[in-house]
């Protein structure tokens, strides 16, 4: 072999198997790393109904088969809404390199696993047990990027990108029916401490309130239910547990609110246990758990005392990082896409709003602050396709 050619063939060598070391790709995000499948994590609730739940295995949420969460085995309202955003993404012409089902990772933040692994010890990122709806902000924008939960706009969640208001809901409260007036409105703080008198303890020493710690109920919704007046036989009570004044607070280990981690817990004190008489929360979530558990008899659940607007929130993950060389650029470009796409489908009408509401709660009518809120985003509601078409007047 002549020396030109055996140049020319090493040459030729050499970038081949430079070619093959090199990324297929290369885009204006950066490389791609064809090891790293994760491109974009969402955050979601298997136990926040009707807006964020796990589905029973092998049921299929509506017609929102296209989405990856209801595809992973969620469904509700925002699982719907954020789906939508989800699905368009998957053949979104302007993402390059296109995103792809494989690419998109769920947490459910209730089991504190990822989905398709094993749940993990805890699922927050503080020592101890924090409750899910306390963790999920923590966890914004370090383990997931989008949140699809029924979370509330307030101003101490203002560090993350959020979405036009998608729903609106307020603080209201359950009470079991033919349930006698509390004499003493402070129960035993442990209710799993051994029967007394073969009654366990919650049944024999009830508090007044039960509610799923980290949400807006444990702050705004018991200040609500003091400007309401509405429990004035206990308003001295509950101003002492807002100010945390100890002098008047529940003594000797009795407490007067009780806190759960979960909506689930909650509906079952307050329905089996009897361990609280005022079930407080957002009163669509609130009234779906309780309704759920055979033979629960409740009564109030038709007024809210707050007006609480829901959100989509976001953070990439890695935003945290004050490095800009540690910053992931592609994950941020793709979290903003996913606003945008979001955004454009909330407010331009038809909206998805709408349908989502549709499929979430059948055959129940919106209250006229719903309709009203539905109003301010996208303007008035255009008739679908399917509806049928006015008649003509023909005398005229």
């Amino acid at each position: 072999m002549k020396a030109s050619t055996r140049f020319t063939f090493l040459f030729c060598m050499i970038f081949l198997a430079a070619g093959l070391v090199t990324p297929l790709r290369s885009t204006a995000y950066g490389q791609e790393k064809p090891e790293q499948t994760e491109r974009l994590a969402i955050g979601v609730r298997s136990k926040t109904q009707p807006f964020s739940y796990k589905l029973p295995p092998g049921v299929i949420d509506s017609d929102a088969t296209r989405g990856p969460l209801s595809r992973a085995g969620y469904g509700g309202y925002m699982i719907r809404l954020c789906d939508a955003a989800l699905a368009e993404m998957l053949v979104d012409p302007d993402i390059s390199p296109p995103i792809k089902m494989e690419n998109i990772k769920v947490y459910d933040i209730d089991e504190g696993a990822w989905v398709g692994e094993k749940a993990a010890v805890s699922n927050n990122l503080v020592d101890g047990q924090l409750e899910p709806a306390a963790s999920r902000f923590l966890n914004l924008g370090r383990k997931f990027d989008i949140l699809c939960d029924a979370a509330t706009i307030t101003n101490g969640r203002r560090d993350a990108i959020v979405s036009p208001p998608v729903f609106l809901t307020g603080i209201g409260y359950l009470t079991l029916r033919g349930q006698p007036a509390l004499s003493d409105p402070c129960g035993k703080a442990d209710a799993t401490q051994k029967p007394v008198d073969g009654k366990p303890i919650s049944e024999s020493s009830p508090a007044l309130i039960g509610l799923v710690g980290g949400t807006t109920a444990q702050t705004r919704g018991l200040r609500a239910l003091v400007d309401a007046r509405e429990m004035p036989e206990y308003e001295n009570n509950l101003i002492a547990e807002l100010r945390q004044d100890k002098s008047h607070m529940c003594q000797d280990g009795k407490v007067l609110v009780r806190t759960y981690k979960t909506h689930e817990d909650a509906a079952k004190a307050f329905c089996s246990d009897q361990s609280f008489r005022y079930y407080v929360g957002d009163l669509e979530i609130i009234r779906t758990y309780v309704s759920a558990i055979p033979g629960c008899k409740f009564d109030n659940g038709a007024i809210t005392y707050t007006n609480d607007r829901y959100a989509i929130f976001g953070k990439a993950v890695g935003s945290y990082n004050t490095s800009p060389a540690s910053k992931n650029v592609e994950r941020e470009l793709l979290v903003a896409r996913f606003f945008a796409i979001l955004n454009q489908k909330v407010v331009f009408n038809p909206s998805i709003l709408d349908k989502a509401y549709d499929d979430s709660f059948p055959g129940l009518p919106q209250s006229r602050k719903l309709k009203l809120f539905y109003w301010s985003i996208r303007g008035e509601h255009l008739p679908d396709a399917t509806d049928s078409a006015p008649e003509i007047d023909k005398s005229q």
